[in-house]
């Protein structure tokens, strides 16, 4: 199916054909696979393009390339940061799309499955790596995660099609930066107390829409590290092959696990991964101190020594190429490093 973006970029690159000639009901949404959304009404002829930043990583070279991509659009070209520590480049011809992702994955970043009923963009904490709080760094299985789920960028055709869109985001910290509570599927680290092992607490089924409004629930079970992206692979399958595919407004995750009840859809995940798979239980994490959620504006201590790291707000999250080409600084200052939030508005650069 991502094969129709370079064909039909080169059929108007070479005046093979014309715009007036597609069919922009198929277009709009068969690009939508791509990651491709057509502006009709605002913007005819120009897409927004959402791109896969896996924790909300970039490097300052990706910074610069996504600039080089909006910038000879001129007033036409922005880029917007999203509540999924994303972003999305707007005023994107189809003609110069297929260009446009081929340098994308040359960077290490893809547009493939960001829309559609597909995984949204994995999230985790924007200060991962960095936190001297963090039990955890996020940003390495979440990369690999990226890579298992959408084809090393290049699109799985096994999870392009599922019956609704599904959030996830590891939180490893007692901030809960990505949201776990509003995520389909939120892996929550704890320290199991009996045992001093890292743990997942599962918990499922968070999402807000016009027909409905839900807190995750914990699932009642806990994956170790290992288990992280066996279990979010299963999940997806039984998602996909038992989820229900009916009215779209009852189609997300939880109206399966509703239907099939909590334990019993923990069993059929577990069952999945394979024979012999044990789930552990979910552990009760109790705190000694009250903690207060932390604000990531400002100039803040990371866990290296001497270094800190800078929280730089966004207004409404709009960026345009020049604000994008700020990376330089990054290569000056720290090690070429930003992170994208979702608070929607905050950039942090480490170093």
């Amino acid at each position: 199916m991502w094969t129709e973006v370079p064909e039909l970029a080169k059929l108007l690159r070479e005046g093979n054909t014309k715009w007036e000639d597609l069919s922009l009901d198929d277009v709009d949404i068969r690009m939508k696979f791509a990651g491709m959304f057509h502006r009709g009404k605002r913007t005819p002829k120009r897409f927004m393009m959402r791109l896969k930043l896996p924790n909300g990583e970039v490097t300052s070279e990706q910074f610069r390339y996504a600039a080089s991509c909006i910038k000879p659009y001129g007033a036409d070209g922005c880029a917007d940061i999203t509540t999924r520590a994303n972003l999305q480049l707007r005023g994107v011809k189809l003609e110069d799309a297929d260009r446009i992702i081929e340098g994308l994955i040359a960077h290490n970043m893809t547009s493939f499955q960001s829309g559609m009923d597909s995984v949204r963009n994995l999230t985790g904490s924007p200060i991962a790596g960095l936190d001297p709080h963090e039990l955890y760094d996020t940003r390495p299985i979440l990369y690999e995660m990226n890579n298992v789920l959408f084809g090393n960028g290049r699109g799985n055709e096994e999870f392009a099609n599922l019956p609704r869109k599904l959030n996830i985001c590891i939180s490893p910290t007692r901030d809960d930066f990505p949201h776990t509570q509003i995520n389909d599927l939120g892996f929550e680290a704890v320290k199991d107390p009996a045992s001093g092992q890292l743990l997942f607490n599962v918990v499922v089924g968070g999402y807000f829409s016009g027909q409905r409004n839900i807190m995750s629930v914990p699932l009642g079970v806990a994956v170790t590290e290992e288990q992280l992206i066996p279990f979010t692979v299963a999940l997806l399958r039984v998602f996909r092959d038992h989820g229900p595919r009916g009215n779209r407004a009852k189609t997300r995750l939880i109206w399966l696990i509703e239907q099939l009840g909590f334990e019993p859809f923990a069993n059929l995940v577990a069952e999945t991964m394979g024979p012999g798979t044990k789930l552990h239980a979910a552990v009760h994490a109790t705190h000694d101190t009250p903690w207060e959620r932390r604000d990531l504006l400002g100039v803040h201590q990371q866990k290296q020594e001497g270094l800190n790291w800078v929280g730089v707000s966004v207004p409404a999250g709009r960026i345009t190429a020049e604000d994008l080409e700020v990376s330089y600084c990054a290569d000056d200052y720290c090690r070429t490093v930003g992170r994208y939030c979702t608070c929607l508005d905050a950039v942090s650069y480490c170093g």
